[in-house]
């Protein structure tokens, strides 16, 4: 490594490299980079901003704290992002443990910590609000007219704390970069990037990022010369298996999915066996046919092979609780009595600050027997100091299986030898995609422990061998760009810039840079398209020319044409299966009478075409050469979604929509006695021209629309929010009204609807109980409990409530007809548990009766108390209740966690 300084010209001044801020850093560390991690320092040195794609434990963090240790050097402040709080807790310690608590700071929006620090941990949402608010007083010189960042979707907590360390910031670190993309969050990493100052160097770090070349280009173009990093080896090998149990209870089998880089042919076998039921009973080889295996005989299978401890990542939080009773059930044990011990000493300190109401209200004794067994469950569902207690034990090695949601993949540092994917379809029928694989996989393998990491898939009659390796080794799907306009973004825009200059910063956006690229191709889709049906229209034109045409050497009658259904007049029906496509509906014209069949899949077995579809009875069927009598006449198109095999109801979907069509099969029945047949050869050749010319013509009309949408949607979604704006009177003559003033501060989904409330009244003079249970109708997004009425803990709240659902209606009906997605509706689910715990009840009394995980209330409460800190700086009369209410709701197991934050481990 040469000591030598760069001669690359800097874009980032205050952070141009020296060799001494490198030497020093390597040797406080003691370690030798690795080659990607030196790229990704000359990067910075050179005064560029760096993309980093790397597998997970391969060094990541690494060139985050060299960005901070430049930074620190070059007195200018470091912002480390996580997405959440969770994250930004453990990142606080840390980074505190290593620099010292003095100069790191904590803004996760509900907590603030030393926040004049040089180095500040912060949630993106947050970084986002802080740059935001910094935007009224200064437009961040920015590339491309980058510059005009904004506000657009939910942030939590006031952005006031901290912000003005950004007049003094040097370098922004966005960790899990690939949140980029989440549906709803993914917008803010896209305004962070647009919003930063492009003297400012950016750090992004992923494991797994779509399209990495695309989102490297748009930072260059949008923030400015950016390294791209890309290393695809990972530190610890990674060695996917198949998990297969049996009938006979015996151990079960651990596969390899890939063998010599191809899958494993024994393992493919495996998806033709099915349990025959023909008999009572099994017979002898039925018990040797592939079952998936049981939860407790794949945990001894571990055990045995010293492949624990293993994250067992189930995809639903009831299912990682179900597994956790199950274990506790089957007796299983997986602790010394030194590491109960030492489990016990975790949990007494950490519950030491809850009281009895809280205590019952986590079952803390239930959850205790469990760690004690050396199994936990890990997800959202939990009180948040639980959740610290399962980190702090499974990364000391007492926890030996985890069962945890996808949550626990995001970032949270507890790597395992093993991982266990329990499905990878979730309850709804969505498969996992490549990269959320490879984001769970990705915490199997400890560096510097394993020299191998484990990850197992169980056996499962619904998916194919095939899709589970494809999964192992499968490429990401296409980038999906999450932004979108709300009006909190829409009135920043207006109150600070022009409209050209609005516009510049929403296509700055990478949905912009994405549809560009995507408006290229619908170009080359619609040529296509179009010069197909004008060859459709050609066709129709010479078969009616055909059939008015007489037959040669006039031996013809009418109604005496060639036999259609004789082999001798047919097509290659192989060519015509092949031809077919999902959604058809066919009929066989060799025997019409037997009605017709919706195309499912087309594909090929044993070298042959072969088309699943399902019969107009709900009967399936496979299509072959062999099995026609005639040839596959299309009749009609259906659309329907992506076939999967194992999703419910796609198939009945089919059905009932054929059952609506109006075909001509009377026109396909062959000639009987009583006369000749009603239509030729020539007829169904046109009967099916004029399908494809319909599907053809649909699609046209569709590539057009989309063309469209691609050159200007998020210049028109601009301007659909603008006019529903001025249609509900918060802007005027582009000038904000009250409220559309109060709106501005409101960056949250029914942000337009609380800001409507606000002005409207509907949160004043209401106690500080009564404040926060209204306030949560505005934050809770899933509809948790039952009925409406069991979340209004008042008369007086039921009144509000009935006005509240009223301007909702209004509001909605706007967005519609302004060609807008319709505001969440609001919910009042834990209206009543919000108010009970605001009133000073114990945390089980509150939760009492809501049907609602004691994690899910928790959260919700932080949440109501983190909109209740925004709204007391927004004027009005609830501003005093507000203020009280987030004393009244920060307490107890609420806060537990963020104590343990600011103590460190």
């Amino acid at each position: 490594m040469s000591d030598q300084s760069t001669s690359t010209p800097s874009h980032h001044p205050s952070l141009a490299g020296t060799p001494r801020v490198r030497r020093a850093f390597l040797d406080d560390l003691g370690v030798r980079p690795d080659p990607f991690q030196l790229q990704a320092m000359d990067g910075l040195d050179a005064g560029r901003s760096v993309l980093v794609m790397a597998p997970t434990g391969a060094g990541k963090t690494f060139v985050a704290d060299y960005a901070v240790a430049r930074s620190l050097d070059a007195g200018t402040t470091a912002v480390y992002t996580t997405p959440l709080k969770a994250l930004s807790n453990q990142k606080y310690r840390d980074l505190s443990a290593r620099l010292g608590p003095g100069r790191v700071g904590l803004i996760t929006g509900d907590r603030t910590v030393n926040a004049g620090a040089p180095v500040l941990v912060v949630t993106t949402e947050v970084l986002r609000a802080m740059l935001y608010e910094v935007r009224g007083t200064r437009h961040a010189p920015g590339a491309n007219g980058a510059a005009n960042g904004a506000a657009n979707g939910s942030t939590n907590g006031r952005p006031a704390s901290g912000a003005a360390a950004l007049d003094r910031l040097g370098v922004v670190v966005l960790d899990e970069f690939h949140y980029l993309q989440d549906t709803d969050r993914g917008a803010v990493w896209e305004e962070v990037v647009i919003n930063t100052p492009a003297d400012v160097a950016l750090v992004c770090l992923s494991a797994t990022i779509p399209d990495v070349g695309l989102v490297h280009d748009w930072l260059t173009r949008v923030h400015g010369p950016t390294e791209l990093v890309v290393a695809d080896q990972r530190p610890v090998k990674l060695n996917h298996l198949y998990a297969v149990g049996n009938l006979r209870r015996t151990a079960p089998m651990l596969l390899p999915v890939f063998v010599d880089g191809q899958l494993n042919t024994t393992a493919e076998l495996l998806d033709g066996a099915r349990r025959d039921t023909r008999g009572e009973g099994l017979r002898a080889r039925d018990r040797d046919r592939p079952v998936p295996p049981t939860r407790h005989d794949l945990i001894a299978h571990l055990r045995a092979n010293n492949l624990l401890p293993a994250i067992w990542f189930v995809l639903s939080r009831a299912g990682c609780d179900e597994a956790v009773a199950d274990g506790l059930a089957g007796d299983l044990q997986l602790t010394t009595e030194a590491e109960r011990v030492r489990i016990r000493s975790l949990v007494s300190q950490a519950l030491a600050p809850l009281s009895g109401g809280e205590l019952r209200a986590i079952d803390a004794a239930g959850w205790q027997n469990a760690l004690e067994a050396g199994i936990a469950a890990h997800h959202g569902g939990l009180a948040p100091v639980q959740r610290d207690v399962v980190e702090a034990a499974f990364g000391e090695g007492l926890v030996k299986v985890a069962f945890a949601t996808e949550t626990l993949a995001l970032g949270v540092n507890l790597p395992a030898r093993t991982v266990v994917i329990d499905r990878v379809v979730r309850a709804g029928g969505e498969v996992l995609d490549a990269g959320e694989f490879a984001q769970l996989a990705g915490r199997a393998g400890r560096r510097g422990i394993d020299e191998v990491g484990h990850v197992v898939v169980p056996w499962s009659p619904y998916v194919p061998f095939q899709r589970v390796g494809a999964l192992a080794g499968g490429h990401l799907a296409a980038i999906r760009s999450a932004f979108r306009v709300t009006p909190a973004m829409a009135l920043n825009l207006v109150r600070t810039g022009t409209l050209d200059e609005a516009y510049a910063t929403v296509e700055s956006s990478l949905r912009h840079r994405c549809a560009l690229d995507q408006a290229a191709i619908l170009r080359g889709d619609l040529a296509e398209r179009q010069a197909e049906l004008a060859e459709v229209d050609e066709d129709l034109v010479d078969v009616a020319e055909f059939a008015e045409s007489p037959e040669p050497g006039g031996h013809s009658e009418p109604g005496q044409d060639a036999d259609p259904h004789d082999p001798a007049e047919r097509t290659d029906p192989g060519q015509e299966l092949a031809g077919l496509r999902p959604g058809d509906v066919v009929v066989d014209t060799g025997r019409p009478e037997y009605g017709p069949a919706v195309v499912l899949a087309v594909g090929t077995k044993r070298g042959t075409v072969c088309v699943e579809a399902i019969h107009s009875s709900g009967r399936r069927l496979q299509l072959t050469p062999s099995t026609l009598r005639g040839g596959p006449a299309v009749l009609d198109h259906l659309d329907l979604p992506d076939w999967e095999p194992t999703r419910r109801g796609h198939a009945k979907r089919a059905v009932d929509a054929l059952a609506l069509l109006d075909l001509p099969l009377e026109e396909l029945r062959p000639a009987t006695s009583h006369g000749p047949r009603p239509k030729p050869k020539q007829a169904m050749t046109r009967r099916r021209l004029l399908v494809r010319r319909d599907q053809l013509t649909a699609t046209v009309e569709d590539l057009q629309a989309s063309l469209a949408e691609a050159r200007t949607g998020v210049r028109t979604e601009f301007d659909r929010v603008l006019a529903l704006l001025v249609r509900r009177r918060h802007l005027v003559n582009r000038t904000l009204t009250p409220s559309g003033q109060a709106i501005r501060r409101l960056f949250y989904p029914s942000g337009l609807l609380l800001g409507e409330c606000l002005v409207a009244g509907l949160l004043d003079d209401l106690d500080p109980a009564s404040l926060a249970s209204a306030a949560s109708w505005f934050t809770t997004r899933t509809r948790l409990g039952g009925p409406a009425s069991t979340g209004l803990a008042t008369a007086e709240l039921t009144r509000r409530w009935e006005t509240v659902r009223a301007i909702t209606r209004e509001v909605q009906a706007d967005e519609i007809a302004e060609g807008l997605t319709p505001t969440p509706h609001p919910e009042p689910a834990l209206g009543v548990p919000l108010h009970r715990w605001a009133s000073g009840l114990p945390l089980d009394v509150a939760v009492g009766g809501s049907g609602v995980l004691v994690g899910d209330v928790v959260r919700e409460i932080r949440q109501v108390a983190e909109l209740l800190d925004q709204l007391a700086t927004v004027p009005g009369g609830h501003q005093q209740a507000a203020a009280e209410a987030v004393v009244a709701l920060r307490r107890g197991a609420v806060v537990a966690d963020d104590t343990q934050a600011v103590k460190g481990s």
